[in-house]
């Protein structure tokens, strides 16, 4: 009974490393075939709950300056040397009990790219003329986004790139700091 099992796997195994070896042929790589369905994970109770902020200048030269404000979170890049368990739990700092992790920055629903610290440049050509948005969620190092008591901790800011008085038209924050 244990044979068709094997050559049941043994295709599989076929079946995955031809349709990378196609992929990569097309110029996709195998990270760009991984699942980044970007799944939720709970804060845990031994760790002080983060909260997160957004506020939007524009950029003396082009574009705008976002700057993350959190509390009880600390924004780093993943450790170069983690293994796939370690990116996938919480990682919480010893000193100070705070969750470390990084964020997500989406514009007009797209994922632009991970952010690691607390400001960031985003040139004008990520906007489209009239209304955007702006969101930033929080994520643990394997790209999990954090959740309190079910919900997203996700900011969004809503701007006018026309509006040369009021940039910021609407803000959302489900936990925002203080």
């Amino acid at each position: 009974m244990k044979l068709p099992i094997i050559i049941i796997l043994m295709n599989i195994v076929f079946l995955t490393s031809s349709t990378f070896a196609q992929q990569e042929n097309k110029g996709t790589t195998i990270s760009a075939m991984m699942d980044h369905s970007h799944l939720p994970i709970a804060v845990p109770s031994d760790a002080e709950e983060m909260s997160l902020s957004l506020s939007l200048a524009r950029d003396a030269m082009s574009g705008y300056n976002l700057t993350l404000h959190t509390q009880r979170y600390i924004l780093a890049a993943p450790p170069s040397d983690a293994n796939m368990s370690e990116l996938m739990s919480a990682s919480i700092d010893s000193k100070s009990g705070y969750l470390v992790g990084h964020a997500h920055l989406y514009v007009n629903g797209e994922k632009i790219q991970r952010i690691y610290g607390a400001e960031v440049h985003l040139p004008q050509t990520l906007f489209k003329q009239g209304t955007n948005s702006i969101s930033v969620t929080l994520n643990n190092h394997g790209h999990m986004y954090w959740t309190i008591e079910g919900k997203k901790v996700v900011a969004t800011l809503y701007i006018d790139s026309s509006n040369t008085s009021k940039l910021v038209k609407h803000k959302f924050e489900s936990f925002p700091s203080i």
